[in-house]
């Protein structure tokens, strides 16, 4: 494949595929948000039935959106994390980084050696940038017994990838004590982890800035 081909792709993969998914989570969030701002009034009013249901319809949003961004695909290709790390992995001699430096400090932050991370030519960067992400995504392809107990982010995910399965996409017959809960907050942590993956490759890998210095994306 050719340099142009790669970049297409991997402008299909975090533009249309992450970046779009993390816009509509984002956007669920910040409307049940402002609906729990305005709780009272909306009581007041008669109207706490009519909001509550919409509150649920964008919990739902949230976690589908969510579940997407870390989702593997088995059976299908799926525009995610896990698949755009794979393009980044296939192509690692293709790539040309657009702030090599930053990519260096970037690494050497997450606990990279120095003299080891500023040794390696493009390609390395790239595989090295790869190994991070996958050691540091949710883990996806746990029993659900296994997800108590791990890691935040892990835990997180397992509980809001049960609720699409069990709740969302079948109506299982389960009952809802039975399932694993995440808070706004838990599952903005995912969130905050795909803001970072897409602003460090979009920058270094297509030249698109995501984020400013303050971290707003």
């Amino acid at each position: 494949m050719k340099v142009e081909e790669a970049k297409e792709r991997l402008r299909d993969y975090l533009l249309d595929g992450i970046a779009s998914e993390i816009f509509r989570a984002e956007e669920a969030y910040s409307l049940a948000a402002e609906i729990g701002n305005h709780a009272e009034e909306i009581n007041s009013a008669n109207f706490g039935e009519f909001f509550g249901s919409l509150q649920i319809i964008l919990s739902d949003r949230q976690t589908l959106s969510i579940v997407k961004l870390f989702d593997s695909g088995k059976r299908h290709p799926t525009r995610s994390i896990p698949a755009t790390l794979s393009i980044l992995k296939s192509y690692a001699e293709l790539w040309k980084l657009s702030d090599r430096q930053a990519l260096c400090r970037f690494l050497i932050d997450a606990g990279g050696e120095s003299s080891e991370v500023e040794s390696l030519d493009d390609a390395g960067l790239t595989r090295a940038l790869v190994a991070h992400f996958e050691n540091t995504l949710p883990a996806s392809r746990l029993p659900a017994s296994r997800y108590i107990g791990l890691d935040k982010r892990t835990a997180s995910f397992g509980a809001l990838r049960q609720a699409r399965n069990k709740v969302i996409a079948h109506n299982e017959d389960i009952k809802a004590d039975e399932l694993p809960t995440v808070t706004w907050g838990e599952a903005r942590s995912l969130l905050n982890y795909a803001k970072k993956f897409v602003a460090t490759v979009g920058d270094q890998y297509l030249g698109l800035i995501f984020s400013d210095s303050s971290d707003n994306y």
